[in-house]
Order: C-alpha cells, then structure tokens, then sequence
C-alpha cells in the first residue's frame, strides 16, 4: 500500500471487496501483483474486465490462459481493446508464436509494438536468414531482453556480419533494402 497510495482513495467497503476477490482468485497478499489486481478491479468496472477477458479469448487463450496471464501480471487487463488485438496478432500471425506462449508471458504486452518489437523482431529474421541465429533462439526471450542487452547480443555482436542491423533497427533502414522481400520477414 506504501508504494500505491491511491490504493487509499477506494472507500472502505469497495476496498475491502477488491482485497476479497483478489485473495479469492489466490492472489498471494505479500506480493506486488495482490496490489496490482486490486488496483485493476477498482480502476474498470465489471463489464469491462469481462470484454477485455473475451478479447484474450478472441485471440486464442483459453479460459486457464486468461485467468494464469491475469495472475503473473495484473495489469495485462488495463490496456485497451485495440492494442491487446495489434500486439496478438503481430506475435501469433507475424512472429508464429502461438498464443498460450505469450499468456505464458503477460508482462511481454506492455512493450511498444512499433518501437520494440517491430524493430526486433526484424533483426532476429534477418540474423536467422542469414544463418547467423543457429540455435533456435525465443523471440519471447529476444523480446524482454533490456535495451543495452539486446544491442550487445544481436546488432553489435553481428556488426561485422550485418553492418546494416543497426539502421534496419532504428529504421533508417527498410528490410526490403537489405535485399529481403518483405514477406519472407513477416512469416
């Protein structure tokens, strides 16, 4: 409560209702993700939460996937309809991840799609391309790597390889002119 204030704005009654559910969904009270459901059930009302569960649904997770992302990371229910829908499909039908993979991993939904992903997301296909990617490396782990990680492992390390990636990654660059049809990237 220390670190969520706001927390203490929630009349008593309605407090108490959200700290009841969320101990009913088995949110465990020392935990930071116990505060964080609270605080997505006293910032949307019922209804809300119900069609952002069916949009999950629409995406593919099932109900256990819904309610297993819900519990690792809260927060997953507070982004909107539109950008739950771009985010899934950019991983399940561009990246070929199935759907179960990301509400394995929740958290991985609130990285900027155009910004983030996009961007590395091409650098992985043009290294696997290139036969420069032998493992079969997680676009997940790619993904949530910090900044300065994922520099230094995919666009630095491969620099004498590939002295375009870093362009290609901060898009002064399109993957078409590095000699890649498009398609062939996005699959």
């Amino acid at each position: 409560m220390a670190n969520q204030p706001s927390i203490m704005l929630i009349g008593t009654e309605k407090l108490a209702s959200y700290i009841d559910r969320a101990a009913e969904m088995g949110f465990d009270r020392s935990k930071v993700t116990f505060i964080q459901a609270i605080q997505v059930f006293a910032g949307m009302s019922e209804s809300t939460l119900k069609r952002k569960m069916e949009v999950y649904g629409r995406c593919g997770w099932s109900e256990s996937d819904i309610y297993s992302a819900f519990s690792k990371y809260p927060f997953c229910m507070k982004f909107s309809e539109k950008k739950i829908m771009a985010t899934m499909d950019f991983f399940v039908s561009d990246c070929g991840c199935e759907p179960a993979a990301i509400a394995r991993n929740p958290a991985l939904l609130a990285l900027n799609l155009d910004r983030r992903m996009k961007p590395r997301y091409l650098v992985a296909r043009v290294l696997k391309e290139k036969g420069l990617l032998t493992k079969n490396i997680s676009l997940l782990n790619i993904m949530s790597k910090s900044e300065e990680k994922f520099l230094k492992r995919y666009v630095i390390y491969y620099e004498e390889d590939v002295p375009e990636l870093l362009d290609l990654y901060i898009g002064k660059l399109s993957i078409s002119e590095m000699g890649f049809r498009q398609q062939v990237i996005s699959k």
